[in-house]
């Protein structure tokens, strides 16, 4: 579905001044089609070019739909369609019923806000796409067992569980936790859990504040709220707002569970296929822009930094970019690169960063032999007073510049380097990578500050290490980077 289409609502309604009513309320923000039975409604599904985004029901009695046959034929056949059920005083055991059965999705009690039902239609249009190009995940992927994690402070009920499960099935581990802080330090260390379930009640973070913030921090978890009481309003906006998986009632039966954690094992394999499948397009298509920033590059710093140096240096300086891996292209780079002015104002900050650098060095200035003890000086002048480099600078003070510029930003000291000198020459590594979590050619959705200084020093590195007749390697890895400076020196 493009994302420029109007959206649209199969409303299945018993009563027509309801109908009029939704119609209303939600006329000029999506296309709706109305229809009095189920049958009706499924024809229409039938012969339709496009699938609604969303299904509306808003029933006299909403227990009359445990045995819809349009709710059961939607969900058997359409699964990308979200199923939305309004209605008033909805029971809790009717809608944990209704989440069970997967009959419906989400579930609003009259009077409905009407920005959150505009927000959930939107939502499911919008992803419709990414949903529907997902691959098949109906086979469980090679590599370590997923983990359900348990959350609930009473561990003997827990344990008990666990033994029950492990003994049912070998496709997944079972985890737990009798709080959502230590529950946080489980996922923290344990990279292949696939559904946390949670209990509501608990000392301190609550379930539903738990499974907020892993909706936040972890997206491809499958959450479930459980509980032993009767919180409808709970159990509801954790449905609509938390978009939990399930809620589960207890007291706990292990063969239930076990059935339950199978279909949200399934699930999350496809969130993982969908959030994979959109990395993987975000990634190709920032490819191209990747390219073109770089040409760029070339274009507006060859000439004035080439000339300085007498080799390619920027050709150098940008290879040694593309050696480190950063974090992959997500679609807020990509509409950060075409909607907004992130390129013009890379290119502007970035070429008059290093112009006025450049302008900072001495004329002319001869690269005379180094001694060990004058570079550990000019280093440690750098390191004390780093405003200094917005004056005139020799190269080798904007060599030692540069190398303080980047272990600051490494969070480094001067010990991180190592110094060495051999013959008439004097060798300068960091064993320990300077940091490099985004550079020039990564995906980025923001300019700031300290990313300009730090690929600024970067490439003033392999200047001045130039001027001072010396070689500069480079080796990249994930967001870090080594240097090796080789330059002439003389004993001291």
């Amino acid at each position: 579905m493009a994302t420029s289409a109007v959206a649209e609502i199969l409303l299945r309604y018993d009563d027509d001044q309801e109908r009029q009513h939704f119609e209303t309320l939600f006329g000029d923000d999506f296309a709706i089609q109305a229809f009095a039975s189920d049958q009706t409604a499924l024809d229409h599904l039938a012969s339709a070019s496009t699938l609604p985004a969303a299904i509306v029901l808003v029933p006299d009695q909403p227990d009359g739909h445990l045995e819809s046959s349009l709710l059961s034929e939607v969900r058997d056949r359409y699964p990308g369609i979200l199923k939305i059920l309004i209605g008033d005083a909805i029971a809790l055991n009717l809608l944990v019923t209704l989440l069970d059965d997967q009959l419906i999705d989400r579930c609003f009690e009259q009077p409905v806000d009407l920005d959150v039902i505009r927000s959930h239609v939107l939502a499911a249009a919008l992803t419709r796409e990414a949903q529907s190009s997902a691959p098949d995940t109906r086979e469980a992927p090679e590599g370590p067992s997923p983990a359900i994690l348990i959350v609930d402070d009473e561990p003997t009920a827990t344990r008990y569980l666990s033994r029950q499960l492990a003994h049912m099935q070998t496709e997944f581990r079972v985890q737990s936790a009798i709080s959502a802080e230590e529950a946080l330090l489980t996922l923290r260390d344990d990279g292949n859990v696939a559904v946390v379930m949670t209990d509501q009640r608990m000392p301190g973070m609550h379930g539903k504040e738990l499974l907020d913030e892993l909706r936040q921090s972890h997206p491809t978890i499958v959450r479930i709220l459980t509980s032993a009481w009767g919180e409808v309003d709970v159990a509801m906006d954790a449905v609509n707002e938390g978009r939990i998986f399930r809620y589960q009632r207890k007291p706990w039966r292990a063969d239930e569970l076990l059935n339950l954690f199978r279909k949200a094992l399934a699930h999350h394999r496809a969130l993982v296929a969908t959030r994979d499948s959109s990395r993987s397009m975000a990634e190709q298509q920032f490819a191209e822009l990747r390219q073109q920033r770089h040409a760029r590059l070339l274009e507006h710093l060859s000439d004035r930094v080439d000339s300085v140096t007498g080799e390619p240096t920027t050709a150098d300086f940008l290879d040694a970019l593309t050696s480190i891996r950063t974090l992959p292209a997500q679609p807020p780079h990509l509409r950060a690169s075409r909607e907004t002015a992130l390129e013009h104002d890379l290119m502007r900050d970035f070429v008059g960063l290093v112009g006025r650098q450049l302008d900072n060095l001495e004329p002319d200035a001869p690269p005379n032999p180094l001694t060990r003890r004058a570079f550990a000086r000019a280093l440690t002048d750098a390191l004390d007073n780093p405003a200094a480099a917005s004056e005139t600078q020799t190269p080798l003070m904007m060599l030692c510049h540069s190398l303080a510029t980047l272990l600051n930003a490494s969070g480094l000291k001067a010990t991180a380097l190592e110094i060495t000198q051999a013959g008439d020459h004097l060798t300068v590594t960091n064993p320990n990578a300077f940091h490099m979590y985004s550079h020039l050619l990564a995906p980025i959705t923001r300019l700031s500050r300290p990313l300009l200084e730090q690929q600024t020093a970067l490439l003033m590195l392999f200047v001045s290490s130039r001027l001072l007749a010396g070689d500069i390697d480079t080796d990249g890895g994930d967001q870090s980077l080594w240097v090796s400076l080789r330059l002439p020196a003389r004993a001291d």
